[in-house]
């Protein structure tokens, strides 16, 4: 990203009047180029630029907006301003503030003053945020990851725990993979493996999260989902995957995979309900493959 010297690139879509202590723009601006240095959590750092602008500029909401996310702060009313965040070519989102009221000239001018001090603390705090997100995906099929999964597994079992939900989770094994990779190559696995993970994108509900577990395994967290619902999914995704042709068109690969589906028994923690459901995937396996095995209900302690 290139470096400016002068204000971020804003547009105002509309303005116009409540009147501000014009005294503390040099020191406040100087405060927040000090306190938006202090995070690279995104959502904290629009809520200090919030705490430090109401101060002298009065409004009644804030809201951010940056792809698919959204921060808001207080409700709408009926008068915006919306200023978009730019470094050079790049987008850093779009901030809008409403009041009742219009906005003035000088309240513009005043606010785009202060998103000067915002610019750079906002574009390190999404690079940071990308940074994170990276680490938790997996590069070859788009997935989440391990280290994904066990953070997710822990706070959906403490969330279902607390509100009384059911959880199930569903672990994946495609079946022969090894005689796969060993047979036609690594190239060929790798293409197996991104046509399942295709296949469990296409199936999963926008609720569930799905992980590349390791290797030719892979994981389905469930939330607020008991065991008939989370083995229709599993078999739908079965079905999905055996009529699936995969590698190139001139060696077109069928495969299969097994799987096994856990639900949450009370108070139960994730190494128990993770050994269920890798039992029931065994249990699959036995039966002959490309099969879905659901695990009994875990005895409540």
């Amino acid at each position: 990203m290139e470096h400016l010297n002068h204000k971020p690139s804003i547009t105002v879509k509309s303005s116009n009047t409540l009147a501000y202590n014009a005294e503390n723009v040099a020191h406040l601006v100087a405060r927040l180029s000090s306190v938006l240095q202090t995070t690279l959590d995104l959502e904290d750092l629009i809520s200090l630029f919030h705490d430090e602008v109401i101060e002298v500029l009065p409004y009644d909401s804030l809201h951010y907006h940056y792809e698919s996310l959204q921060f808001d702060i207080h409700e709408k009313q009926q008068f915006s301003s919306v200023f978009h965040l730019d470094i050079g070519p790049v987008s850093l989102g779009e901030i809008s503030v409403t009041r009742k009221s219009q906005f003035s000239k000088e309240d513009i001018v005043f606010m785009q003053d202060l998103l000067g001090s915002l610019i750079y603390p906002l574009r390190n705090c999404l690079l940071y945020q990308q940074s994170q997100a990276a680490a938790l995906q997996d590069r070859l099929t788009g997935l989440n990851n391990r280290t994904a999964f066990d953070k997710s597994l822990e706070r959906e079992i403490d969330l279902a725990n607390r509100q009384n939900i059911p959880l199930s989770l569903v672990i994946i094994d495609i079946d022969n993979f090894k005689e796969i990779n060993d047979t036609l190559g690594h190239s060929t696995g790798d293409s197996v493996l991104k046509a399942l993970s295709s296949a469990i994108s296409s199936t999963v509900r926008r609720s569930d999260m799905a992980f590349r577990y390791a290797g030719d395994e892979f994981a389905l967290i469930l939330s607020n989902t008991d065991t008939e619902s989370a083995h229709l999914l599993a078999e739908r995704l079965r079905l999905k995957v055996a009529s699936l042709n995969s590698g190139d068109t001139r060696k077109p690969v069928n495969f299969t995979i097994s799987l096994g589906v856990a639900k949450l028994s009370k108070g139960e923690q994730s190494p128990s309900f993770f050994d269920r459901a890798d039992q029931a995937l065994y249990q699959a396996k036995k039966a002959g493959r490309n099969v879905t095995s659901s695990a009994p209900v875990a005895a409540v302690k």
